[in-house]
């Protein structure tokens, strides 16, 4: 299926790395600008050099509250209207649920609601321009089961579902809002987590990565583009019937019912 992404600008959050960087370069290689959101200038850069002059590097914090206005204006200065928008971060920190401060909870709630809901203030009447938008939030497998470990976002991601749900009601017609879900992928991220988990349980890396590996069906971590695709067919009007959707792409780890 070819998606008509063609002259749309889209921005999309922790572009630099991981499945942001994935979205990022599906969106491009379908012809689209992407506004890539990252904290650190110089990923970004590498990234504009890696994809080309359709990547406009966009250096902000989207937990820090002065962002919205670095955003607002990089979106002036791109055009003035955006056709998607991908909230999208690194990942709050690791922990359980007592052992975490109230700084690390209130820094973990800035991250994934506290921001995001900011930068949608300021960004829906862009998107509301002309023929509607799309709002793509990348949450994580933990919004249906708990992840051991990792309680910030086993309470507050479900709640980062749960704002795409109130959004698609809110913002429709004219703006799609849908989330995305993502297993174990192969990331920084996702690697950082077997590290972590070899260096608790005194195993190997190799090891903590086959254990996380033999509960996925398909037996195998995700490859970041393939979560990209999934993304860049929400942005598009191939889905244009889509909203309100909370979809796993986990290669069939979560089990919960429905």
């Amino acid at each position: 299926m070819k998606l008509d992404l063609e002259g749309r600008t889209h921005l999309v959050g922790g572009a630099s790395r991981g499945l942001g960087r994935a979205v990022t370069a599906e969106l491009v290689a379908g012809g689209a600008r992407v506004l890539a959101l990252s904290r650190t200038r110089e990923t970004l850069d590498a990234l504009r050099e890696e994809l080309g002059d359709a990547v406009l590097p966009l250096a902000a914090d989207i937990a820090a509250p002065d962002a919205v206005a670095t955003v607002q204006r990089a979106v002036a200065d791109a055009g003035g209207r955006l056709d998607g928008v991908v909230i999208n971060g690194g990942g709050p920190p690791a922990g359980r649920a007592l052992a975490l401060s109230d700084e690390q909870w209130l820094g973990a709630y800035e991250l994934l609601i506290g921001g995001p809901l900011r930068l949608l203030r300021a960004l829906v009447p862009t998107l509301k321009a002309d023929d509607g938008g799309s709002v793509v939030f990348i949450t994580s497998s933990s919004v249906r089961q708990p992840i051991p470990g990792l309680d910030t976002s086993n309470v507050l991601r479900p709640g980062v579902a749960a704002l795409a749900k109130v959004l698609a009601r809110e913002l429709g017609p004219e703006i799609r809002v849908n989330s995305v879900g993502p297993g174990r992928f192969d990331t920084d991220r996702g690697r950082s987590l077997d590290t972590a988990r070899s260096q608790r349980e005194g195993i190997s890396v190799e090891e903590a990565r086959a254990a996380v590996e033999a509960t996925i069906p398909l037996g195998r971590y995700g490859d970041p583009a393939e979560l990209g695709r999934l993304v860049a067919f929400l942005l598009s009007d191939a889905g244009s019937y889509v909203s309100g959707a909370a979809v796993q792409v986990d290669g069939g780890s979560v089990t919960a019912v429905p």
